[in-house]
């Protein structure tokens, strides 16, 4: 799953032909700023497995990229089962893994490990069966974030010309 977001900078990009440096730090600043208030507000609405903190929540990372005059920002996780519970799973596919729901049932649930499989094996069937509703972890955050966002890239411009000012 990606979600690609842009806005026109036109006048950012006349100020980065002549004041390249100033700008580039600039463009890398704010897009730091909002990948690290994103990144938060992901983990704060991603819900704790059985890895707590170590687990989905411990794994959503930002990351900030910089390619010759263009500045990316990512927010994402590296584990597959991210995607599943952001966007939630319709009824009617097969079933998921059995093995990795029951290692939940005997953590979150406490069932014992002679009886966990089992546990796994129903709670799989009834996900198959029914589905479930996604967390929208990442789509709660940026409609938390994204007016402010706009705001930050939008104001680059005046925090460039306030730089070149100040330095002269």
């Amino acid at each position: 799953m990606k979600t690609e977001l842009k806005y026109d900078l036109r006048d950012i990009k006349r100020l980065a032909e002549k004041y390249t440096l100033v700008t580039l730090d600039e463009m890398e600043k704010t897009m730091d700023r909002i990948v690290r208030r994103l990144e938060s507000e992901v983990v704060l609405r991603t819900p704790a497995g059985v890895g707590g903190d170590a687990g989905l929540r411990g794994s959503i990372a930002g990351e900030v990229k910089t390619f010759g005059r263009s500045v990316a920002g990512t927010v994402g996780t590296p584990l597959e089962y991210g995607e599943v519970v952001e966007l939630g799973r319709r009824p009617g596919k097969r079933m998921p893994p059995v093995d990795p729901i029951a290692l939940w049932a005997r953590r979150k649930l406490g069932v014992p490990e002679n009886k966990a499989k089992s546990v796994g094996f129903a709670i799989a069937r009834k996900i198959a069966v029914e589905g479930f509703e996604g967390a929208h972890m990442f789509e709660k955050a940026w409609e938390e974030v994204g007016t402010w966002a706009k705001t930050e890239l939008t104001g680059m411009e005046d925090r460039v010309v306030r730089r070149i000012e100040n330095a002269a």
